[in-house]
């Protein structure tokens, strides 16, 4: 695999004007060996029974569909190489910026950014609640969110404060660390699990959540998919993002 650092360094690879182009392979028939052959023929037919009008004229449209196939197959190469560098261009912006991830329910908390996240509400929801727990189990956040609408909910937590669907939320202070002057601080660093729980038709419910990391880097394999790295390890492809949520 090839981690992208810039996106000129990602086209070169794909630069359709400098590529070598490929050796032709010794068993495939070409248009010119598909000539040659024909006028080979046509030297050594019999006099006294000479090619027919219909069979030159199929043979003509044969040597039609070989090169119309030919001159398909290199479109479709050219267009090969135009998607794997959009993609590739596509990769390259994603590198810094937070993304997130279908399913993923633990992120990564760092002093100066957020935690972007949300959860599907299905309909008939009520009495929501948000938690969130750190490495070792402990709640160190719990919200009750009571209703809310069906649909995704967005949150944000900055490892003090929560913001639902763009509403800052109460939060109990006392349950934050402190200083030695009894200032609030932030929860520490580390990696929290993001948990919303709900009544849903008359049952206890986890609702489906996915949560935010950063892209460290890019990398595209062998078989030219895309691979992100995420910060602090870990890695997942284009398809799991759910949302792109800023980039640094």
């Amino acid at each position: 695999m090839s981690e992208i650092t810039n996106a000129n360094n990602v086209l070169s690879q794909y630069d359709i004007g400098t590529r070598v182009p490929d050796e032709p392979k010794s068993n495939e028939m070409g248009r010119n060996e598909f000539l040659e052959l024909m006028i080979a023929q046509m030297n050594n037919q019999n006099p006294l029974d000479p090619q027919s009008n219909e069979d030159f004229v199929a043979q003509l449209a044969q040597f039609s569909t070989v090169e119309g196939i030919e001159k398909m197959n290199d479109g479709f190469e050219d267009l090969g190489s135009s998607y794997r560098s959009s993609q590739a261009i596509q990769a390259s912006t994603l590198v810094g910026s937070s993304v997130t991830l279908q399913g993923q329910t633990e992120s990564r908390l760092m002093h100066g950014d957020l935690i972007y996240g949300s959860a599907e509400v299905p309909a008939g929801s009520d009495d929501l609640r948000f938690r969130v727990e750190n490495e070792f189990g402990q709640v160190v956040a719990e919200l009750p969110l009571g209703y809310q609408q069906s649909g995704r909910m967005d949150f944000k937590w900055d490892g003090a404060f929560v913001e639902i669907n763009g509403q800052l939320q109460d939060i109990d202070e006392s349950t934050l660390p402190v200083d030695e002057e009894g200032n609030a601080l932030l929860h520490p660093e580390g990696m929290y699990t993001f948990t919303v729980i709900g009544n849903v038709l008359g049952q206890a419910t986890n609702l489906n959540v996915s949560t935010s990391s950063r892209v460290d880097s890019v990398s595209i394999n062998s078989d030219n998919t895309i691979t992100m790295n995420l910060l602090g390890g870990g890695n997942a492809s284009m398809s799991e993002i759910l949302n792109i949520n800023h980039v640094y």
